[in-house]
């Protein structure tokens, strides 16, 4: 969707008088405050990026995510772009929609005049709508009638089936969209009511997967260095044990960097998420839990400190960033509906908030399937692709490699699989609410499931992905 840009003449990041002001982000110290904090920044994408009716939003996203989500309300202010949650008891928190950026939580630390400011030269991604499957969306018959003729249609119309219609219960759209890509087309394509192929969709901590591509695709140009220390100013200190992290050991969340993952208040995930106005300064101010490389924990922590090394590495502002993303990787794959919303430091939040189409997220899983060739080019170099589908050493399981998910089994057998019913060379992103964006090379696939299941219900992943799987052919034999 092409909004226009905000023209404003506004410098600097001082504080700028006048503009509106929200009270400083108090500390989340009960579930109820953190469903203020969730619903606003949620509500306000929902509303402002997905363009989705406000009443769907609060049913659909707020009220159905979480128990203690159930009393919050919204205020929207479409004039001032913003988004408002409260409820009984809870701490009110407020989102800003800025266009071509997306949203950000306020903190209170920093005005929406300097805000606004540093997205006032954002663009639109360019549109590439008219061209030919995968950069645009035009079917390209000859590929599509390949593909229909080697899998078993009703088989994998029956397991899209019932992906929605086992788990759309209660009253909300579980499953909100799946897209399967075989053969280089669109083999099946089914959208929950009031969502579509133009809807926005969060891809929570699949987002994680874009962030390292950007880094990836940094290395290649040779401003990164992948076995170099880490270029994170805090660390620089005399004597810092951090200052040795590199930023291999960040990609493969084998840092050693303390942080907790759990989503309870008190928390460094809460904390980072939603009461920081500088994500990645906050994770990296952190001390070592253990030497660097020995050990792997899963850290959205350790992905927001990489998401500030490419902000850095391309220029150090918002606008830098996002064109940086939008001419190297979005517009160049198709995913003209992709962004990454910013922390208010105009930092994109790799680990969490990376928004698109539910067929832009296919097109990011045909990269990884067409070992980063977009259009006959090669997008990504095959060295990083190796590196990134390697399994991380520091791992206990060979399940993770450079910000994105594998399916490796151990000696002992299949049984060690994250999804025993996926051939092992799927390589996937992976997000809260099971959000999953999988690309299998020996059946030359692409399985899309985005879904919104809630605070206590789980979707089979293997399950529903299996059979859908299992109605696809087998990858032709290369020529």
């Amino acid at each position: 969707m092409v909004r226009p840009v905000s023209r404003l003449c506004l410098t600097g990041l001082a504080l700028v008088a006048g503009a509106p002001a929200f009270a400083a982000a108090p500390a989340i110290a009960k579930p109820e405050d953190l469903g203020t904090a969730v619903s606003a920044q949620i509500a306000c994408a929902s509303i402002f990026v997905a363009e989705r009716a406000e009443a769907d939003v609060l049913r659909d996203d707020i009220h159905a995510f979480a128990p203690f989500m159930t009393a919050v309300t919204l205020a929207v202010d479409r004039k001032a772009r913003t988004v408002t949650a409260s409820a009984p008891g809870a701490a009110t928190r407020t989102a800003l929609f800025r266009p071509v950026a997306g949203c950000t939580l306020l903190t209170g630390d920093v005005s929406t005049a300097t805000l606004d400011a540093q997205a006032a030269k954002l663009k639109p991604t360019r549109g590439n709508a008219a061209k030919p499957w995968p950069i645009g969306d035009v079917s390209v018959a000859k590929l599509a009638a390949a593909a229909e003729a080697r899998l078993d249609r009703a088989a994998l119309d029956k397991a899209v089936s019932a992906a929605f219609d086992e788990q759309n219960k209660g009253g909300y759209p579980d499953t909100r969209a799946i897209v399967v890509v075989q053969g280089g087309a669109i083999v099946a394509e089914r959208y929950a009511p009031g969502f579509d192929r133009n809807t926005e969709l969060l891809g929570w901590s699949a987002s994680k997967s874009i962030m390292g591509t950007l880094v990836g695709l940094l290395v290649d140009d040779g401003k990164l260095k992948l076995d170099e220390p880490a270029p994170v100013p805090e660390w620089k200190g005399e004597g810092d044990p951090r200052a040795k992290i590199t930023l291999r050991q960040l990609l493969t969340m084998s840092s050693g960097l303390t942080f907790s993952e759990s989503y309870v208040p008190g928390n460094d995930s809460i904390k980072m998420l939603f009461e920081a106005g500088d994500m990645g300064a906050m994770a990296a101010a952190l001390p070592l839990k253990d030497a660097p490389g020995t050990n792997w924990s899963y850290s959205s922590g350790t992905t927001n400190i990489l998401s500030r090394i490419v902000f850095n590495a391309t220029g150090g502002t918002l606008e830098g960033m996002t064109r940086f993303a939008q001419k190297r990787l979005f517009e160049p794959t198709g995913m003209t509906s992709a962004l990454i919303e910013p922390d208010e430091a105009g930092v994109q939040v790799g680990s969490s908030y990376a928004y698109a189409t539910a067929r832009d997220w296919a097109r990011y899983g045909l990269l990884h399937l067409n070992k980063g060739r977009v259009g006959g080019k090669q997008l990504l170099s095959k060295q990083w692709l190796d590196f990134a589908v390697a399994p991380t050493k520091a791992a206990p399981r060979p399940v993770y490699g450079a910000q994105l998910w594998l399916n490796h089994a151990e000696a002992e057998g299949e049984r060690r699989k994250l999804y025993p019913g996926l051939p092992e060379d799927t390589v996937m992103a992976r997000g809260h609410s099971f959000q999953i964006v999988a690309a299998i090379p020996s059946q030359d696939a692409v399985i899309v499931r985005l879904g919104w299941t809630p605070e206590g219900h789980t979707f089979d992943w293997n399950k529903y992905l299996s059979h859908i799987a299992a109605a696809l052919a087998p990858a032709a034999p290369a020529p």
